[in-house]
């Protein structure tokens, strides 16, 4: 249990509530309260300084798969690293992410050196509690997993339960995954009672999750893990669809064909500049998104006529589109009410 920081009262002081049973809770530290004006500040807590200071421009960044936002109702209490996006509940996938490193189970992931930038109160992914959340539930972006990274945390969710190593709490160990992977996670849970600080931990944070009325999402399996994302992709290929590809065939040939005949000195430049075959340069952002299905063309029309941006390629094989802004400080806004995005950068 002394391996295990912060304790189990700093955790439940997270909750929105009190935690409904005390006897979760470890008995308080007898003795006077330390003088800390002497103290220097320790090293590890100036490196989660830094670590939080690196990971700041991330805040901003528009929501997608394998970010870590913090939950914009309780920020204290965790965060969520989000896996797929559900165009049908219009909700996103993904699991609870707590700072609390050292109460890493068997399907617990360890945020690592090789996922920086990640701000420290993205310290833990608990592949065993997914959750699903609305867009509005989502706040800052914390850090952002690559996709091996984001596939770990699904085989943790699928296979970690049966890590066999004796439970030792505090204790992170290095897993092997398939291919030549591995992911930092801890040991299973023990089967002892009141032995384990992990099992009121986890208690405590289902707790949280009712008190804020966030749903728990049903365990992974196989069939679900590779279906969820490209659900979310097929519907921009249904039927409806024709309809959007219609009314703006005619602007994306025109682009298009504009730029096959631009001479070779004025030829594209990357994804973010092409020159306009006059006075200059004309600078701009590509982005690609996939609509919600149910959205309309006048819906869609409106809000690229309101963000002032421009449809200019796409559908591709995915059903997305590419749309550009001529402001390259232009950040495209959540998913969500007011506007018919369901991913950004599927």
């Amino acid at each position: 249990m002394t391996a295990l920081t912060p304790s189990l009262t700093i955790v439940a002081a997270r909750l929105p509530s009190p935690p409904t049973s005390a006897e979760l809770l470890e008995s308080d530290v007898a003795g006077a309260t330390p003088d800390w004006r002497g103290i220097a500040v320790p090293d590890h807590v100036m490196q989660r300084f830094a670590r939080r200071s690196d990971a700041a421009p991330l805040a901003a960044r528009p929501i997608a798969g394998g970010q870590i936002h913090v939950l914009a109702r309780c920020p204290g209490f965790g965060a969520v690293l989000l896996d797929a996006w559900d165009g049908a509940q219009q909700r996103w996938r993904g699991w609870l992410v707590t700072p609390d490193t050292s109460y890493a189970d068997a399907c617990g992931l360890v945020v690592e050196e090789r996922d920086a930038p990640a701000d420290p109160r993205a310290g833990l992914v608990l592949c065993d509690m997914p959750v699903t959340l609305a867009v509005a539930d989502l706040g800052a972006c914390l850090g952002v997993f690559s996709q091996e990274r984001l596939q770990a945390a699904r085989w943790l969710e699928l296979h970690g339960r049966a890590n066999a190593a004796p439970a030792a709490p505090g204790v992170i160990a290095r897993v092997a995954l398939p291919g030549d992977g591995y992911a930092l996670t801890g040991t299973p849970l023990s089967t002892e009672l009141g032995k384990d600080g992990r099992v009121a931990y986890r208690q405590l944070l289902r707790q949280g999750l009712q008190q804020l009325q966030i749903a728990v999402a049903p365990p992974a399996s196989d069939v679900a893990a590779v279906k969820l994302v490209p659900a979310a992709k097929q519907a921009a290929n249904a039927n409806r669809w024709l309809k959007v590809v219609t009314a703006v065939a005619a602007s994306v040939m025109v682009v298009q064909s504009a730029w096959l005949f631009l001479p070779k000195d004025n030829a594209v430049v990357g994804n973010a500049e092409f020159r306009n075959g006059g006075s200059g340069v004309e600078t701009g952002v590509r982005t690609r998104v996939l609509f919600r299905a149910e959205a309309t063309e006048a819906e869609i029309r409106t809000w690229l006529q309101r963000e002032q941006l421009e449809i200019v390629a796409g559908p591709d094989t995915l059903g997305a589109f590419t749309v550009l802004s001529r402001d390259r400080r232009k950040v495209l806004p959540p998913p969500g009410p007011g506007n018919p995005l369901a991913v950004i950068n599927p």
